[in-house]
C-alpha cells in the first residue's frame, strides 16, 4: 500500500485555507495519510490533524481573533515573507534585530499547550514532523513524533516563531526560529520519511515550491489569488480563505471546475474550438506586429500570459477556456466564493459590458497618435476592453493594428471572447 503524506505549509492566519482544504479532503474521502508535516502554522494544524482533531481544528479557525494570538497591539503588516524569501539578507536581518523581543505570544503559547492533546497525539498511528531552524546556527532541526514527547508545545511554537514579529522561541539551552526560514512548505521531508504521495497545502497565492506544482504523485493545491497580509485577522477575510481552500481542492481533485473562479462540471460551449484558432492566429499577428515595432513580447503571448497566470507550462484548450473566463470575471467583481454555473457567469459578463454594446457608447476620441496612446494608458483594463470591444463591434478603432496588437494584445483576446458570450446569448 502507498505510503501518503498531507504536507501543510507556515503561514500565518492563512492557515485558515489549509483548515478549509483538509476539511474538502476528507470529505473527498483522500484524508487516509500516513505522514503529516508542516511548518510554523502549518506544524499546529498537522499536530491537531495526527490527534484527528478536525472539530477543534475547525473551531480555532472559525473563532479565531488577534487577542487570541497576542497581549497589546500588534501591527500585522511586517513583512516577514520577505524577510523569510531573502535568505541572503538573514545575516544582516538578525544583526539588526537581535535585540529585539517581538511582540507578547502569551494568549498564542497558551492555545498551543490547550490544543496539544499528548495522549491523543501519540496513540495516533499517524507520524508528524515539523520544521523549525536554530537561532545562532541557522540550521534546521526536524522534529519529529519522538522529540514531541518532550516539549511538544514548546517544539510548536519554536516552529512558528515568526521572528521578528514573534519573539525568538527559547527551548533549554538553545533558541529557535520559524521553521519558514528553511523550508515554508516541507514537502521535500515528507519524502525523505518514505512519502510516495503527497498532499501539499500551500496557502499563499505565490507558491513556495512551483517546482512541485507538475510532478507526478504530488498534488500541490494553493490560492488563484491573493488574500491578504500573513497576521490578517478580519474575520471576513478568514472565512474567506477557508473556502478558498474548500473550493480549490474540491477544484484540484475534479469535484468542480475552473481555475480561478468554481463552476459546477460543465461541458465546454460550441464555440471554444473555433476561439482557440482564433487565438493561435492572433498570436501570428501579434508576433508580426512584435517585428515591425521592434517589440520583444514573446511568440505565443496570449499562451504565456495565461499559463504565468495559472503557474503551469502548458494548458489544455479548457484551462485556457477558463483563464480567459477568471479575467473578465474579475473585471465584473465577480464572487470568488461562490459555485458558478456558466450561463451565470456569461450573462454576468455580457450585462457588466453592456455599455460598450451600444453603437452610441463613447468611442476612442479623435486625437493625435501620441494623445489615444496616453489615453488608453490612462484606463484600467476593463475600460479598455470596453473600448477595444465597442471597435471590434463597429469598426470604429483608428489606431493601426500593429500598433493596437503591441500595446493591448491580451484585451484583443478578451473582447473576441465577449463577442463570442454574445453571439451565444443571442441564440437563446
Amino acid at each position: 500500500m502507498r505510503k501518503k503524506a498531507l504536507v501543510l505549509a507556515g503561514g500565518g492566519t492563512r492557515g485558515a485555507y489549509e483548515n478549509g482544504a483538509v476539511r474538502a479532503l476528507r470529505e473527498l474521502g483522500r484524508d487516509d495519510w500516513n505522514i503529516v508535516a508542516g511548518t510554523s502554522i502549518g506544524a499546529l494544524n498537522a499536530a491537531l490533524i495526527v490527534q484527528k482533531d478536525y472539530d477543534v481544528m475547525n473551531q480555532l479557525w472559525k473563532t479565531l481573533t488577534q487577542d487570541m494570538i497576542v497581549n497589546g497591539g500588534f501591527t500585522t503588516d511586517t513583512n516577514i515573507e520577505t524577510i523569510i524569501n531573502e535568505r541572503n539578507l538573514l545575516t544582516s536581518f538578525f544583526k539588526k534585530y537581535v535585540k529585539e523581543k517581538g511582540a507578547d505570544i502569551t494568549p498564542f503559547a497558551e492555545k498551543v499547550r490547550a490544543l496539544f492533546d499528548p495522549e491523543k497525539f501519540f496513540a495516533s498511528d499517524v507520524d508528524f514532523c515539523c520544521v523549525t531552524v536554530h537561532n545562532i546556527s541557522q540550521k534546521p532541526v526536524f522534529v519529529t513524533k519522538e522529540m514531541m514527547r518532550e516539549n511538544g508545545p514548546d517544539w510548536l511554537l519554536a516552529s512558528a516563531s515568526a521572528f521578528p514579529a514573534f519573539p525568538v522561541y527559547q527551548i533549554g539551552e538553545n533558541s529557535y526560529i520559524d521553521g519558514g526560514y528553511f523550508d515554508n512548505c516541507p514537502v521535500d521531508i515528507a519524502l525523505q520519511m518514505g512519502a510516495e504521495e503527497v498532499i501539499a497545502i500551500d496557502p499563499h497565492h505565490e507558491p513556495n515550491h512551483p517546482n512541485f506544482l507538475h510532478k507526478e504523485h504530488i498534488h500541490y493545491i494553493y490560492p488563484q489569488h491573493d488574500a491578504g497580509t500573513f497576521l490578517s485577522f478580519d474575520r471576513k477575510v478568514l472565512d474567506t480563505r477557508d473556502t478558498m481552500g474548500y473550493l480549490d481542492t474540491m477544484k484540484y481533485f475534479g469535484r468542480y471546475d475552473g481555475v480561478k473562479y468554481t463552476f459546477e462540471i460543465m461541458s465546454l460551449p460550441e464555440y471554444v474550438d473555433t476561439m482557440y484558432l482564433d487565438i493561435l492566429k492572433l498570436e501570428t499577428r501579434i508576433k508580426v506586429a512584435n517585428r515591425i515595432n521592434g517589440s520583444f513580447r514573446s511568440a505565443e503571448y496570449i499562451t504565456d500570459h495565461l499559463e504565468s497566470q495559472q503557474n503551469r507550462r502548458f494548458l489544455t484548450k479548457r484551462q485556457i477556456f477558463f483563464g480567459l473566463l477568471d479575467n473578465l470575471m474579475d473585471m465584473c467583481n465577480a464572487d470568488l466564493e461562490k459555485i458558478w454555473t456558466y450561463k451565470e457567469a456569461r450573462d454576468l459578463i455580457v450585462y457588466h459590458f453592456r455599455d460598450s454594446l451600444r453603437e452610441d457608447y463613447e468611442s476612442l476620441p479623435e486625437l493625435n497618435a501620441g494623445s489615444v496612446m496616453n489615453y488608453l494608458s490612462s484606463l484600467d483594463q476593463k475600460g479598455l476592453t470596453e473600448k477595444v470591444l465597442h471597435g471590434m463591434l463597429y469598426d470604429q478603432m483608428n489606431i493601426p493594428e500593429n500598433i493596437s496588437l503591441t500595446l493591448y494584445p491580451f484585451e484583443i483576446m478578451l473582447a473576441k471572447m465577449i463577442v463570442y458570450l454574445m453571439k451565444e446569448l443571442g441564440k437563446e
